[in-house]
């Protein structure tokens, strides 16, 4: 039995020697496998750390955006009421300007009425005048007519009886 012992103590030593090479190959893998993991742990945690930066300042510019808009909807808000309150004015100054030429238009429409009435009653009266003077002119042709019929009949009067004198 003794040669059976040795080929099982070098089957023995033989399984040791692939079980030590076998688990120094694993050994070597997973060193090379954790090496590996700990290269990619590294760059996930350098990746993390840029898109906490990213985000960050992704934050950053929407807080400042957010005031941004804040302070240009207050500023516009302002211009607004600004120009509200302008318009409003210029509105008011407006009205005040209409009622003023509304009652310069009535003034003048009034002058207006009150010259044509005037005039109205000069024609009239500048009428009336003009009848009255006509009328004293016909009664001044007719009492003419009559003194020239009066002395024209006295003329015939003084031929026909021989009175006339010739001085």
């Amino acid at each position: 039995m003794a040669p059976k012992k040795a080929d099982a103590a070098k089957a023995a030593k033989l399984a040791d020697k692939e079980n030590l090479a076998r688990a120094e190959t694993e050994i070597l893998s997973l060193q090379h496998l954790l090496e590996l993991r700990s290269h990619e742990a590294l760059e996930a945690r350098r990746s993390e750390r840029m898109w906490r930066e990213r985000m960050e300042a992704f934050s950053h510019a929407i807080e400042q955006q957010k005031e941004d808009t804040l302070d240009i909807t207050a500023d516009m808000m302002r211009q607004y009421k600004g120009m509200q309150e302008q318009l409003l004015k210029k509105v008011s100054d407006l009205e005040s300007e209409t009622q003023h030429l509304k009652k310069v238009i009535e003034e003048r429409d009034a002058e207006i009425a009150k010259l044509q009435h005037e005039k109205d009653a000069q024609k009239k009266a500048s009428d009336t005048e003009i009848l009255q003077y006509q009328h004293k002119m016909e009664e001044m042709q007719v009492e003419f007519a009559q003194m020239l019929r009066e002395t024209l009949d006295r003329m015939h009067e003084r031929l026909a009886n021989g009175t006339f004198n010739k001085s």
